[in-house]
């Protein structure tokens, strides 16, 4: 793929992708995403913990497939990484360490564009600030998805080169990293095929070096072999689901309309490819080849789950550059610009709807939401006692601020399902205000020693007001918390919901 004329590297439009990260992050006060929360405050438990105390206990979510003795931390090289931005103030911390995270991206796909010898980079990045508007969102999170992509895009580049050593350690690092480690298949399996249509050629060192790196990564490491097991709940039972989970939206696929607005220009850049590969030339480009192949696979996946933009976007830019960059810089230099402004305009659509989305959700949902109920439990509440929310994706808020008591759920619905089936769906019922004493789940069924609820759950709300069981304690415009009445202390660290 290497070609020794590189254009030159694109340094006003990387100092421009820094600005727009930089300019989202400072859009809100919270962090974005639910889940950062979470993972900035763990990445301050394993820094706390040191190597001596390497991985730490999580002992949070007793009752789910995350119980201390079955623990597997699925992106335990990224709490690593996050662990020197947990110094000072964590929501300061998190947002550097978002910004740096999806930049790093965005330098590692213009260098491996660069290395593969593809023109107008200037322009492709701007094309990948304009692809998608849900990149933008996702990549602003302080999760790991930027530098999985960082991985994937690494992992294209040194099996086409056929680097075989840096894709092993790559491949293990990956595995590491982030239990999406399964997508590094995509790249290394269209360079073979590409290989195959184009060169005529079969050539298995990168499938070899790349399986050989996600054993040793597997294998050498703390969490074997409950990582595994970990793989299959999580994942299988999103891909395979028996019973209808209220699992986040990003989980669900688009409506055409959706599809349309967050993924339209992606499709236009693929589109754009095909026609620059067409009439044979796709002969003597198995490099974009394989970048189409991986583009199409991931559009595949979009089309299954909305959370696969923030791949298909950045594979369907990276596709159109290489297939199409060197065309573009032979035009004019009048039709670039137009292209350019564009890109720009409809980057800057993406930059306010999303900066918009931002400012309202932090007026609706201030970072500290829950901080006075996570602060009151954590005082008044032996450690270990259960704090039981309402809603599965409060457990981050909450979590954020009190490290002392444990949760009912958290982070995904399916690992309390996982493990008490039943629990999970008397848990439902009464949240959703089902249960006319809600006391009968909260109290008896599950070992809550308090309650939490947002306003939204407005049945629930009713009908604990009316439950001599659920003592409120503490409430305001965001939240109301109950404590649960008990003969005696309340369960620590329970291991079973009776």
């Amino acid at each position: 793929m290497a070609t020794t004329e590189r254009s030159p590297v694109p340094w006003g439009a990387l100092a421009a992708a820094l600005a727009v990260l930089a300019g989202l992050q400072l859009a809100t006060p919270n962090l974005i995403g639910n889940d950062s929360y979470f993972h900035v405050k763990y990445a301050e438990v394993v820094r706390r913990a040191g190597l001596r105390g390497f991985p730490p206990d999580f002992p949070w979510l007793p009752l789910t497939i995350l119980a201390p003795d079955r623990y597997a931390d699925h992106h335990m090289l990224y709490h690593v990484l996050l662990a020197p931005f947990t110094f000072g103030d964590l929501r300061i911390g998190g947002k550097a360490a978002a910004a740096a995270g999806a930049f790093t991206m965005v330098a590692v796909f213009t260098w491996v564009l660069r290395r593969a010898g593809a023109r107008a980079l200037g322009l492709a990045v701007l094309a990948l600030g304009a692809s998608s508007a849900d990149l933008l969102f996702r990549l602003s999170m302080t999760r790991v998805q930027a530098l999985s992509l960082v991985c994937l895009f690494l992992g294209f580049h040194w099996a086409a080169a056929h680097r075989l050593a840096a894709l092993a350690a790559l491949a293990c690092a990956y595995t590491w990293l982030y239990d999406g480690f399964p997508l590094l298949a995509l790249p290394v399996v269209a360079v073979a095929v590409a290989e195959i249509a184009v060169e005529r050629r079969f050539r298995p060192g990168p499938a070899i070096a790349a399986a050989a790196g996600i054993a040793v990564g597997l294998i050498v490491n703390p969490y074997f072999p409950k990582y595994l097991i970990f793989m299959w709940h999580h994942l299988g039972d999103k891909l395979v689901a028996q019973e209808t989970l209220r699992i986040g939206k990003e989980w669900s696929p688009y409506d055409p309309a959706g599809l349309l607005a967050n993924a339209g220009a992606a499709i236009a850049y693929v589109a754009f490819g095909v026609a620059a590969l067409g009439e044979g030339r796709w002969r003597r480009r198995p490099g974009a080849v394989a970048a189409g192949l991986v583009a199409a696979a991931f559009f595949v996946l979009t089309m299954r789950s909305q959370r696969f933009v923030e791949y298909f976007a950045p594979t369907a830019t990276f596709f159109a550059a290489l297939a199409g960059g060197g065309l573009i810089a032979a035009w004019r230099p009048a039709r670039r610009r137009a292209l350019a402004g564009v890109l720009a305009a409809v980057l800057a659509g993406n930059v306010i709807g999303i900066g918009s989305m931002l400012m309202r959700r932090a007026r609706a949902t201030p970072y500290d939401r829950f901080a006075a109920a996570a602060l009151y439990v954590a005082r008044t509440a032996p450690p270990g006692a259960m704090l039981c929310t309402t809603d599965w994706d409060d457990f981050p808020w909450l979590y954020f601020y009190n490290i002392e008591s444990t949760y009912l759920v958290g982070l995904d619905p399916t690992y309390l399902h996982g493990v008490f089936r039943d629990a999970y769906w008397a848990w439902v019922d009464a949240s959703l205000g089902r249960v006319a004493r809600p006391s009968a789940v909260f109290a008896e069924q599950l070992p809550c020693a308090y309650v939490l609820s947002d306003r939204d759950h407005e049945a629930f709300l009713a009908l604990a007001a009316e439950d001599a069981q659920l003592e409120e304690v503490l409430a305001d415009e965001q939240m109301v918390l109950y404590r649960v009445r008990r003969n005696g202390p309340p369960p620590t660290y329970p291991t079973t919901p009776r």
